[in-house]
């Protein structure tokens, strides 16, 4: 609804103030005034677009109101024709020069009245767009330099619809945000009339599967900029989506031609549309915020390949660290197997050619330990590959926990002596005798912990053991073991991969410390596993001291040992085809008083078994074997059916010991897997709970 201009008419006849009215009245709002007073207190009340006055009043001229007119700030703007009966060019002069715009001379005549009227209306209305022009070119030039300080963009979205809000003297302007799925607008920012005393509209959505998504699709489609509430199709079909305010304009804002936000603005008054300045307005700002949103996401774009190349940096960085720590790894692993196996084969040589009992133990001793070395450092590699298949076994039992110290720092105290070094321990006593964990583990973690505090301490140095209860919770405890020494030391960089597989901080070939580099490793990934974490405290040249933390069950107070071992009357099938494989088990189980009956592959233990099924008690079964290997001759040993057949237990015992290889050994049948070299007691183990 478009307002009609205004005008004063100020006039100390009655007829003539009638005739004026009369004459223009139908196209303007009409204000009268007989008397100076009327009409200045009129023109500050009503602001009118024009006032016509008489220049000869009975109180006080036309000449001194209009002086009294232009003083004033709220009335000097207002255009003022005199109408007068004054024919004297003077009188006109007089007049225009304190500020009038045109004369209209008495008697009137019609048509000139309307069209000085409508002359001086247009020109006040195209000063008003000129000042509207440049009150939002201001407006505007005032939100562009916001979006040029360093504030952020939610900041500067908040304080511009402020701006926009009072400038327009609306009601309120909110922007909403497309989330992530597309399908709702969410109010993100708003700006609302503190005299409304609204609550906010943070969080609320509007719905794009209604027609706001047709309108907006026909907006792209037509060039437009905004939808309003001008148009009675639009503000119709929306009033049900709207709250509070039904006079509005919203205005999309587009990115490569996908729109991402929403700008609306609401009026309470609606009875007054939209005018095409404000529209222009909102459009103008939504373009600014398209361009602030494109500036993000060309940003959010920049930054996210700027992050995937530095990540491809570090990735690369790592990739050629890994292939060098792997490449020093493997020319550590060749120097670690061949020094014990040039031992094991030239101590063989030695004990050949010589017939001194006391020199061929020598030898053999020397073979014995060499030995033992290369099958550390073989189990150490798979290991690693048991970590990384994620297969690396835990199998906890009950053990003393003081005696598998006791073995350790042996070992430890025989090599810490040849360096004169001191070895100190001290143990908690409240840490019970008896604890259920994986022995083996633990031994593996303090062995690599010792022997790594020994290398790494010269001469006459210090090593100190350290172990105590950290928690208690049920029957669970955690223990804490300290190793320190004060040898050379691991710097800040070196700790970044010390427990990196394949890394090892004296890692080139010409390193002066020995190893293959796996200790800390495999030590970390136990430590893991056993419920604890391991981490390290040391400086360059000033020592180090590693601590980690491991979780055991207390044994229960009526828990008991098995009572030794012994298989006297029973016979077991010993198949293998290596004679002094067979040797050293029967060596190894003599004191158990077990019986053996031998075969050399699987088809003779077939043709042994079931010419006597009854005899036998147990299968010690080896899996790589000429004829038929024992996963075949498992196979059909079970073939033959109960109550034997079924019922006889069958133990693996064989190199391989990898976890698919191990299955496969299970899925044919076999009730259990030692692998070579025999470890006694998990032999012995393995028959006390398998044999009938």
């Amino acid at each position: 609804m478009e307002n009609k201009c205004s005008i004063l008419i100020v006039d100390d006849e009655k007829a003539n103030i009638l005739y004026l009215n009369h004459l223009l009245s139908a196209e303007y709002t009409i204000y009268t005034a007989r008397t100076a007073h009327e009409a200045l207190k009129r023109a500050n009340e009503y602001s009118p677009d024009l006032i016509l006055l008489d220049i000869v009043m009975p109180d006080i001229n036309g000449y001194e109101i209009l002086a009294e007119l232009k003083e004033s700030e709220n009335t000097k703007d207002i255009p003022v024709i005199f109408i007068t009966g004054l024919s004297d060019s003077g009188d006109e002069m007089k007049g225009l020069n304190l500020g009038a715009e045109d004369y209209i001379a008495k008697p009137f005549s019609d048509a000139i009245v309307k069209l000085r009227v409508r002359n001086q209306i247009k020109i006040v209305n195209q000063m008003r767009i000129l000042d509207k022009r440049l009150e939002q070119q201001t407006i505007m030039t005032s939100i562009a330099q916001c979006f040029l300080t360093g504030e952020h963009v939610d900041v500067l979205f908040n304080k511009t619809l402020h701006m926009i809000g009072e400038f327009m003297e609306i009601s309120q302007v909110l922007l909403f945000k497309l989330d992530d799925d597309g399908a709702m607008l969410v109010c993100k920012n708003e700006w609302i009339d503190p005299k409304l005393n609204l609550g906010t509209r943070i969080g609320s959505a509007l719905d794009l599967k209604g027609p706001m998504r047709s309108f907006i699709d026909d907006l792209s489609a037509h060039g437009e900029m905004c939808l309003h509430s001008n148009d009675p199709v639009i503000k119709a079909t929306m009033a049900p989506y709207r709250i509070n305010f039904q006079n509005y304009i919203t205005a999309p804002i587009f990115i490569k031609g996908e729109m991402r936000a929403v700008l609306d603005f609401s009026r309470a008054d609606e009875a007054r549309d939209w005018s095409d300045s404000e529209i222009s307005l909102a459009g103008l700002v939504a373009s600014i915020f398209s361009g602030v949103f494109e500036r993000e996401s060309i940003e959010h774009d920049l930054n996210t390949v700027l992050k995937l190349k530095s990540e491809l940096t570090v990735e690369k960085k790592r990739a050629e660290q890994s292939s060098r720590a792997k490449s020093e790894f493997l020319s550590r692993m060749s120097h670690e197997m061949r020094t014990p196996m040039t031992a094991i084969m030239g101590m063989s040589v030695l004990a050949q050619n010589v017939s001194d009992p006391v020199k061929i133990k020598e030898y053999l001793s020397e073979v014995d330990n060499a030995a033992k070395t290369l099958l550390n450092l073989i189990d150490d590699v798979l290991n690693i590959s048991d970590i990384v298949e994620e297969n690396l076994s835990f199998a906890p039992s009950e053990f003393h926990f003081a005696a598998m110290l006791k073995t350790i720092f042996d070992e430890t105290r025989l090599l810490s002596v040849e360096k004169n070094q001191s070895f100190t321990t001290d143990i908690d006593p409240s840490i019970p005798e008896i604890l259920i964990c994986d022995e083996k583990r633990l031994a593996q973690v303090l062995t690599y912990l010792l022997s790594n505090a020994v290398k790494f301490t010269g001469d006459c140095g210090s090593i100190q053991f350290k172990a105590f209860v950290l928690s208690t919770e049920n029957d669970v405890l955690t223990i804490q073991i300290e190793i320190a020494d004060n040898g050379i030391g691991i710097s800040e960089e070196q700790q970044k991969t010390l427990f990196d597989a394949f890394e090892q901080v004296d890692g080139g070939v010409d390193r002066k410390y020995g190893g293959a580099g796996l200790g800390l490793y495999l030590s970390k990934s136990i430590v893991e596993i056993m419920g604890g974490e391991i981490w390290v405290d040391s400086e360059l040249d000033k020592g180090a001291k590693f601590a980690f933390t491991f979780k055991a069950q207390v044994k229960s107070p009526d828990a008991t040992y098995a009572a030794p071992v012994s298989f006297y009357g029973k016979t077991a099938l010993l198949v293998d085809d290596v004679a002094i494989n067979r040797e050293i088990v029967m060596a190894m189980l003599e004191d158990t008083r077990l019986n053996f009956v031998c075969a050399a592959d699987g088809r003779e233990a077939v043709e042994l078994f079931s010419s006597a099924p009854k005899k036998f008690d147990v299968i010690l079964m080896d899996i790589n074997m000429p004829e038929m290997d024992g996963v075949e001759a498992t196979r059909r040993i079970r073939a033959l059916g109960p109550p034997d057949g079924t019922s006889v237990p069958i133990i693996a015992m064989t190199a391989n010991i990898l976890p698919d290889e191990v299955r496969n050994y299970l899925n044919s049948g076999m009730n259990d897997h030692v692998g070579k070299p025999i470890d006694f007691d998990k032999l012995l183990n393995s028959m006390r709970l398998n044999m009938r």
